[in-house]
């Protein structure tokens, strides 16, 4: 059977180490804790584990520091978690099923928790007492010696290094439970200015990369600040139209203060770039509708139902566009 090393960069998480590390066992074979300057007790419950450890001098590079941990693995596959994530024991199985394949990295469904209700938050009804979780997909789970490496100073990825060496992703159902956003506003706010700092730094030494300007928008927009938001979003449409419905995000920027044409006009500029993707024609219709523009909507609707006819929102909006069409 494959073998798998955990790798995992610390600082400070004598709260948390202890379950994710309870949570991989039996399923990893190796343990690779880099530790980039902890004061607490961290270190010694890593040993308890009999995780090899290393120190990392902190050099303001998330990075540089995910490397350093596969740096030191042996075995033939890679997991990659934090402190304050764990796997489920019903999980274990699937893993093991996965590394006996021919595919080479696998993204997981990471579920961060949250006590509030937030744009794109989903419903909880698992185990744990959070009511909402936010779901993103990143590849957690490849193989050791193919030189893949974590890019990026700040919200650092593989999957940028896996589609440099022309390899994919296979998704999974397999859940990586995050707590990350439960350790309090302070560690939150002191968490959001560090990275927002580092966001910046990368963006100074590569001015013209999408990722980056569209990291600044989205910390800007965070930060209420909506017309230096506009500026990054806009950058990134420049070098890249099509990188992540940008234009959507421009035209909801307009919105937000009543420039409605400005909005359509972007809207059509991310229907031109994602012409599979129903967000942007779904939004257009709606601002159509709200312009009593009823038959440019219900041309748009149609069109797109054709290609996905099962699609929740615009099946929802086409409702509500022939009860409009109908009084």
């Amino acid at each position: 059977m494959s073998t798998i090393s955990l790798c995992m960069i610390v600082k400070d998480e004598e709260k948390h180490l202890k379950d994710c590390l309870d949570s991989v066992k039996g399923l990893v074979d190796e343990i690779i804790i880099v530790d980039t300057g902890s004061t607490d007790d961290t270190k010694n419950i890593a040993k308890r584990s009999n995780a090899k450890v290393f120190d990392f001098k902190w050099c303001d590079d998330f990075s540089k520091a995910r490397n350093e941990s596969l740096r030191h693995a042996t075995k033939e596959w890679i997991l990659v978690l934090d402190a304050d994530e764990i796997i489920d024991k019903d999980d274990h199985d699937k893993i093991k099923r996965l590394i006996d394949t021919d595919e080479v990295a696998f993204a997981f469904d990471q579920w961060s928790y949250i006590d509030q209700k937030e744009p794109k938050a989903k419903k909880n009804t698992n185990r744990f007492s959070h009511p909402f979780y936010i779901s993103h997909r990143p590849v957690r789970l490849f193989r050791n010696n193919l030189g893949i490496r974590f890019m990026n100073r700040v919200h650092e990825l593989v999957e940028h290094s896996l589609k440099e060496h022309n390899l994919k992703e296979v998704k999974t159902n397999i859940i990586i439970h995050h707590f990350g956003s439960l350790k309090g506003s302070d560690f939150i706010n002191q968490k959001a200015e560090k990275y927002a700092e580092l966001i910046l730094r990368q963006l100074k030494e590569n001015p013209n990369n999408p990722r980056y300007n569209y990291q600044a928008a989205n910390m800007y927009l965070g930060k209420g600040d909506k017309q230096k938001a506009l500026d990054h979003f806009m950058a990134t449409a420049r070098v890249d139209p099509a990188y992540k419905l940008v234009h959507q995000e421009i035209a909801k920027l307009f919105l937000s203060v009543g420039k409605i044409e400005k909005a359509i006009e972007h809207l059509n500029f991310a229907m031109h770039n994602s012409p599979d993707n129903p967000s942007p024609a779904n939004n257009l219709a709606v601002l159509y509708m709200r312009q009593k523009r009823y038959i440019l909507a219900k041309a748009l609707l149609e069109k797109y139902l054709k290609k996905d006819p099962k699609n929740k929102a615009l099946l929802t909006n086409y409702t509500i566009l022939k009860k409009l069409l109908s009084t």
